[in-house]
């Protein structure tokens, strides 16, 4: 079967970023800001990725941090769009007590405004579904990529492209290899819906601790709420009359098996209206009401492309720093259930001291115009359940947009950078 593609000329750009998640979003303002020409083409329609349209609102690993992620932050304080993950949420004044969960409508604000601020020029709908390649010094040189949008076919060629898809979709379609899965088993980190209701008891917060948890477990067990996850994490968001819930697993879910991925959906949300439904039953939970699915199904783990550097175990275990570090990881393993009978330990026994991501582990191996942001930079199975929290991929984002920018307009090889000039772009990250 022959299919003819026409592709439209979208034009020549110094930096295109595939993917508006936040590690993406954040790399085309990074990239932008530095005088760099911008593309960031989404598939959704809006920016934010898991934060938003995977309606996972906690902003993990976030604290110490500053950047364009302390300007996010700063704005939703402002405007009352976040809370306290735990404990109390209101002072004794009655007023919110700030923290790290967040509106993802404030966050879809802040990111749109900050793309129009920066100059980054923004297409929705819009996913890479091809590449054209050449060779320079026996590395592979992206000249350009086709976008398939809802208007049709465009061919955009750049100095330097940034692969902030999750999955690592670019740097697959450009041939660069990658791992996915447990060492010796090929499990992958299970897929979750997030969900959103209202009508739970005022009074009830979420469940803050492991007890909690379990508590809350045995309630559903108590009137015959299964949760694949075994347990259900529910926080309290912003609004206040509205709580975020995940209690679902999908196992076996790789990024490359559109069935599987289009499967887990289904069953995930399948699985979410019922558990909903069933707790109407609950005494005091009779007004729970279904508000929201996440638009995606969010996947924990995609391909880890592999980079000049893949951080490794001993790099988590030792603390260890690099003279181009450009985030330091405070975050412990949390690796969730692989299968249904597998432990409900997220740290696996590992034993983590804060640790850096080296700027050489966004460079893939093999290429010479690619730079990774977000979960798909290089690095092994147990690191990367530490180091994928959001606070530390928009970090990534951050350094790979101030590197592209930086070698696309001074005529800079992206491993010629020098590690004191990068690091110190990204020391509010340290």
């Amino acid at each position: 079967m022959v299919f003819s593609v026409e592709a439209k000329p979208l034009g020549e750009y110094d930096v295109v970023v595939a993917g508006g998640g936040i590690a993406g979003s954040f790399a085309a303002a990074s990239a932008a800001r530095q005088g760099a020409k911008v593309l960031l083409a989404e598939s959704g329609g809006c920016l934010g990725g898991t934060l938003t349209a995977g309606g996972e609102r906690h902003i993990l690993d976030a604290d110490g941090k500053g950047g364009i992620l302390r300007e996010l932050f700063d704005f939703l304080d402002a405007h009352g769009m976040t809370v306290a993950r735990r404990g109390e949420k209101v002072d004794p004044d009655g007023k919110k007590i700030p923290g790290r969960i967040t509106d993802g409508e404030g966050c879809k604000f802040f990111l749109d405004t900050l793309m129009k601020q920066s100059g980054v020029d923004v297409l929705f709908y819009s996913r890479v579904a091809a590449v054209s390649q050449s060779e320079r010094d026996g590395r592979t040189h992206l000249d350009s990529v086709l976008l398939v949008t809802e208007a049709g076919n465009y061919a955009v060629s750049s100095k330097v492209f940034i692969d902030a898809t999750g999955n690592g979709s670019l740097a697959a379609l450009a041939g660069c290899g990658y791992a996915c899965g447990e060492p010796g088993t090929g499990r992958i980190s299970p897929a979750s819906t997030c969900f959103s209701v209202v009508g739970l008891p005022p009074q009830f917060n979420g469940t803050d601790s492991a007890a909690e948890k379990r508590a809350y477990s045995d309630m559903m067990k108590a009137h015959d709420i299964s949760a694949s996850a075994e347990e259900a994490g529910i926080v309290r968001l912003p609004a206040m009359g509205e709580w975020l819930f995940s209690l679902d697993y999908q196992y076996d879910v790789p990024p490359d098996d559109i069935r599987r991925l289009t499967d887990a959906a289904i069953a995930s949300r399948a699985e979410v209206f019922t558990a909903v439904e069933k707790h109407k039953q609950i005494p005091g939970y009779e007004s729970i009401w279904l508000s929201q699915t996440a638009e995606h199904l969010g996947l924990r783990e995609g391909r880890r492309i592999f980079g000049e550097y893949r951080i490794t175990e001993a790099d988590m275990t030792e603390g260890r720093h690099f003279d181009d570090g450009i985030c330091l990881v405070r975050s412990k393993v949390d690796l969730h259930k692989l299968h249904a009978h597998d432990t409900l330990d997220a740290g696996r026994g590992k034993k983590t001291q804060p640790y850096e991501i080296p700027y050489r582990s966004l460079l893939p191996v093999g290429t010479d115009n690619l730079l990774l942001a977000g979960r798909c930079l290089s690095g092994d199975f147990y690191p990367h359940a530490s180091y994928r929290m959001m606070g530390n991929m928009a970090a990534t984002g951050e350094a790979a947009g101030f590197a592209a920018a930086v070698c696309a307009t001074e005529g800079v090889a992206l491993r010629a950078l020098p590690p004191a000039r990068i690091r110190e772009r990204m020391k509010e990250y340290l």
